[in-house]
């Protein structure tokens, strides 16, 4: 299947991408500290603005795109890319006015000076969403997997010479530096041509297409950032800065699954649909990718999750009073990344209104969960908890959603979530047993770790291989590359 040849071309890409992300962002929070880096997460939870205020245009856009391309109506599909275009340039323009005259009325000079930055990296970043969009809707995943490296490379050597230069300011003007550039790699690579004049019709339609799923998109993100939110009035900055670890956690995994799983499957299986004309008959492209995640993810986690002491403790000593918080919040990345592989089939279901509603209950309940889990003094360990709960609950409705959608009944269903949850729950059991196993009296503390780690995956491979045997997705991978 090709879309998983385009999903491993990116993933490799993406891959190159955190691990460059990851040493970028150690070094960083060394250089700022606690406080600054606190700062300066605060005011990134404005940047989702950018995501509420496009309506849906690009969203909309990218939906109709491969649909209109399945169809075989390529003009339209190229109309409806350039009203897109000329409605995002200006918006991020007024946006990012927006938030710089706002700058001017806030007192702390750290928040001040963060949120001008901020206001330059809100303008660049709509256009800059906008083009990565159209390159995945016209499926031209080569040009997006260098874009990736591109990007990659321009933010670790921005973000680590400036921030070791200039501090707060270094690392806003070089996370500006890291959106400009790889756009302007796109807008050259894609030969674009923009409207200079609003075209009203296709913008209203591109709405009434987008808005619906682009508001499960920013809820998603409201999702991932009510923690932040509610932490920082409440613990104030430097609390949210040792939470930093756990947020790196969680912005690498979204990275990653979005660009590895539903930026390539989308625009597959939206052209399918537009071909086909039924949601059931491609349903298999988050079938897949949900199976293959629900027994190779568990082990990887759980890897992590022994490794992140040591790793903290060695690259960010400083941050040490977040580990256990960050080794709870690995365990969400396995939510996330089936939550990527099925979000698009519900934009083909319609579903998508079912879970706006979904969002508006688990929104507010997620925001007093924690707010409460904080004042009864669980501190962070019990913020992350409530977080990974947050994501549990979130996939499994969208799951149950698109199950009922192609007319299984709630028995089925029930099965099918237990199937794809019982690795996920055997590796978390098993490394909190390894984890209690005390090795330290009989060999260095290195050595412990890939102890551990060892048992780990000796104790977990019965459960890999009952799986592959009856499913053979990692046989189906190697046949399709």
């Amino acid at each position: 299947m090709r879309f998983l040849t385009d999903a491993r071309r990116i993933s490799s890409s993406a891959s190159v991408a955190v691990v460059l992300a990851a040493l970028r962002s150690l070094l960083v929070l060394r250089f700022l500290g606690p406080s600054a880096a606190g700062v300066w997460k605060a005011v990134m939870i404005l940047y989702p603005v950018g995501g509420f205020a496009r309506m849906g245009v690009s969203t909309g856009m990218s939906l109709r795109v491969p649909v209109l391309n399945g169809q075989g109506d390529d003009e339209e599909a190229d109309r409806c890319a350039q009203a897109a275009g000329f409605f995002l340039l200006v918006l991020g323009l007024a946006l990012g006015a927006g938030i710089f005259v706002y700058s001017f009325f806030v007192r702390d000079p750290q928040f001040r000076l963060a949120l001008r930055f901020m206001a330059l990296l809100v303008f660049v970043s709509q256009p800059h969403q906008y083009l990565r969009e159209l390159a995945s809707a016209r499926r031209l995943f080569h040009l997006r997997s260098r874009e990736i490296l591109i990007a990659a490379a321009a933010d670790f050597a921005s973000g680590i010479a400036l921030a070791w230069c200039f501090g707060l300011a270094g690392i806003g003007a070089a996370t500006v530096l890291g959106a400009f550039i790889p756009a302007a790699y796109l807008w050259h690579g894609q030969h674009l041509r923009l409207n200079t004049h609003f075209d009203w019709t296709r913008i209203r339609a591109l709405v009434r297409v987008g808005f619906p799923y682009s508001m499960t998109d920013s809820g998603f993100t409201a999702i991932r950032f009510v923690d932040v939110l509610v932490m920082t009035p409440v613990l104030g900055p430097t609390m949210v800065g040792y939470y930093a670890v756990s947020s790196l956690i969680t912005d690498f995994s979204v990275y990653l699954t979005q660009l590895g799983v539903n930026e390539v499957v989308a625009p597959h299986m939206l052209r399918e649909y537009g071909r086909l004309g039924s949601h059931e008959q491609v349903a298999v492209f988050y079938e897949l990718p949900a199976r293959f995640f629900c027994y190779v993810l568990p082990p990887i986690l759980a890897i992590g999750t022994l490794l992140i002491p040591s790793f903290v403790h060695l690259a960010l000593p400083q941050y040490t009073p977040g580990i256990a918080a960050a080794q709870i919040t690995m365990w969400g990345i396995f939510f996330m990344a089936v939550h990527a592989s099925v979000r698009s089939f519900l934009a083909a279901a319609e579903k998508i209104n079912l879970i706006l509603k979904c969002f508006a209950v688990l929104l507010p309940l997620s925001a007093a969960a924690q707010f409460l889990v904080i004042k009864a003094g669980y501190g962070l360990e019990g913020v992350a908890c409530t977080a990974v709960t947050t994501l549990a609950i979130l996939t499994s409705t969208e799951l149950y959603i698109a199950r009922r959608g192609c007319g299984h009944n709630r028995r089925a269903i029930a099965g099918y979530l237990l199937s794809l949850y019982f690795p996920l729950g055997a590796a978390f059991g098993l490394t909190v047993l390894i984890r209690s196993l005390d090795f330290s009296g009989d060999v260095p503390a290195l050595a412990e770790v890939a102890a551990k780690v060892l048992v780990g995956l000796l104790l977990y491979v019965p459960v890999f291989l009952l799986y592959e045997s009856h499913y053979s997705l990692l046989k189906m991978a190697r046949r399709s590359v």
